[in-house]
């Protein structure tokens, strides 16, 4: 499996952007999310790290997948990890990654799309 930074850039090949298939309708949001991060990135708007960083963050990555999704690691873990990765995409987009209204709301409420409603005005 072709392991990326944020799952769009290969760190030896920044200049190419893979945005993959998603294996389920639940994935669909996670490739837009993706989408919207690489259109900052084009736009100059986020400045990747270096080589060694997004190496390490993809090692940290097949790790989580690995711990997660167990002998099926090769499978996408987003069920287990979307909203960890959401929050990456937000940070680096210069986004506010507590997208609930309310401390309460963080805490106790589920993440769903509605929630990122917008991020692209913000």
């Amino acid at each position: 499996m072709l392991y990326q930074f944020r799952q769009i850039i290969h760190p030896r090949i920044p200049q190419l952007a893979i945005i993959g298939y998603a294996e389920s309708l639940s994935h669909i949001f996670s490739s837009e999310m993706k989408c919207q991060w690489l259109v900052h990135f084009l736009d100059g708007n986020i400045e990747l790290p270096s080589i060694r960083e997004m190496e390490k963050d993809v090692k940290l990555w097949e790790e989580n997948m690995k711990q997660y999704s167990g002998r099926y690691y090769w499978k996408s873990c987003h069920a287990n990890c979307g909203i960890w990765s959401h929050d990456q995409l937000c940070k680096d987009m210069k986004r506010n990654p507590r997208r609930k209204k309310g401390f309460l709301a963080e805490l106790f409420e589920p993440y769903c799309h509605a929630d990122y409603v917008g991020l692209t005005r913000e």
